[in-house]
């Protein structure tokens, strides 16, 4: 049988997707994915809160800090470590900003606790 008296096939037809089964193809990935980032979000978050509030709460009672002033360190303590995110990019501080973050924290408290919070925060090397 010679190549030139076989027929040629026919290529079937592409099948084409319905609407709903390409919403389906590109929804369940994208699902399965963002499920567990907004559950790494949240709960990284969460825990970044938590941290620094054991923090704060165990400074109060070694600093005499009011409630008020716990809340103002513990925005501050946000605004310099970052959410928690790991989706955010966190900096990496000098030591000279640590030390402005210490002294800026240090300024809300009576000057004698102020000046043991600094002197503890250098013994440790600024970790808390």
């Amino acid at each position: 049988m010679s190549k030139l008296s076989r027929k040629k096939k026919d290529a079937p037809a592409p099948t084409k997707l319905k609407l709903r089964d390409k919403a389906m193809l590109i929804g369940v990935p994208i699902l399965l994915l963002a499920i567990p980032a907004f559950v790494l979000h949240f709960s990284s978050i969460h825990q970044q809160t938590t941290s620094i509030s054991k923090t704060v709460t165990k400074w109060k009672t070694t600093y005499h800090i009011t409630d008020e002033q716990a809340e103002r360190i513990k925005q501050i303590e946000l605004d310099f470590h970052g959410s928690g995110s790991p989706f955010s990019i966190k900096p990496a501080h000098t030591r000279d900003e640590k030390h402005r973050h210490h002294e800026e924290i240090s300024r809300l408290m009576s000057p004698e606790d102020g000046a043991r919070f600094m002197r503890a925060m250098e013994r440790s090397e600024g970790k808390h």
